[in-house]
């Protein structure tokens, strides 16, 4: 009953100001078939027909040479990194939650992996976020502030599972529990890849519209209108920082924003996540959090010396 009282509130809301959600409508609907679609299409089918055909075994093997060792990753492990840094948001939890669901991955593996293997692309980082700061900041220090912090959180949830009780499965066990199933077709991987893109689309364009309704408010502060911005969608919360806060803090916030991915990326994550009950949705945005935390920090402590 509260709930649809609340829904009902809502839509009033939304008829009472039908010009702002236009707008956000209009913005995340831009934002997802310019940038998103491009970003993530070709990479989520490439990636879908790669696993069907059995290459992880022989692509991932240098890469399983020194991340088993370091992490202890079996090679869907490995995979499942790679894949999420190369493609960024959702790309790294989607194959994480494809691997638990096909028995690829064990869900204590799949867990470890989701505090670390979700994060935006190094395309979207140069092409979108760098050019921002590009007069102001080495590029180095971008990449350190934003990639350098998942070696800690790595570690760290690694002796979170150790302190459970528990090890990683070895990788003999991982391919024993493995269910072979047939491989999808082409068209099946493209379809996949379409059902997730229009979820993705779908929570863009809803919290780009929560962001319209939060900068044409005028009892908000500035400072927390533009940190609930950045909050609800980093795309828009990084060009909000660039352009209205001083730097080195607008690039300190645009880190943090860009590693925590928003609560639309959050959304995101949890729609790819699906119907894998095994991972965490809650400790994935408590790691996030952690993450964003650490990038602001470090990329302070980084340009201090540029700006003392």
């Amino acid at each position: 009953m509260k709930k649809s009282i609340c829904l009902c509130a809502l839509l009033a809301l939304m008829l009472f100001h039908a010009d702002y959600v236009t707008e956000g409508a209009r913005n995340g609907l831009l934002l997802w078939y310019s940038s998103v679609v491009p970003a993530l299409f070709p990479f989520m089918v490439l990636s879908g027909l790669i696993v069907a055909g059995g290459g992880i075994s022989v692509l991932m093997s240098p890469f399983y040479l020194f991340l088993h060792p370091l992490l202890g990753l079996s090679k869907a492990g490995c995979y499942v990194l790679v894949s999420g840094l190369l493609c960024g948001y959702p790309m790294g939890a989607k194959t994480c939650a494809d691997f638990v669901r096909e028995g690829r991955l064990s869900p204590l593996e799949g867990n470890f992996l989701m505090a670390f293997c979700n994060h935006p692309s190094p395309m979207f980082l140069l092409g979108y976020v760098y050019p921002f700061f590009a007069k102001q900041l080495p590029l180095g220090i971008l990449l350190l502030s934003v990639y350098g912090p998942v070696l800690i959180l790595a570690f760290a949830a690694r002796l979170v599972c150790r302190n459970g009780g528990q090890n990683m499965p070895r990788q003999n066990d991982l391919e024993m529990r493995h269910v072979s199933r047939q491989s999808p077709s082409s068209d099946e991987t493209i379809l996949s890849a379409v059902e997730i893109l229009c979820k993705i689309g779908g929570y863009l364009i809803l919290f780009s519209i929560v962001i319209v309704f939060l900068k044409r408010s005028e009892r908000i502060p500035f400072l927390i209108k533009l940190l609930l911005s950045a909050s609800m969608e980093m795309t828009t919360g990084i060009r909000e920082a660039a352009s209205m806060l001083p730097f080195p803090v607008s690039g300190a916030v645009a880190c943090a924003a860009l590693t925590f991915g928003g609560f639309s990326g959050l959304f995101q994550t949890k729609a790819v996540l699906g119907d894998v009950r095994d991972l965490s949705i809650h400790t994935y945005f408590l790691w996030k959090l952690l993450h964003a935390g650490l990038s602001f920090a470090v990329f302070f402590l980084l340009t201090r010396p540029l700006f003392p």
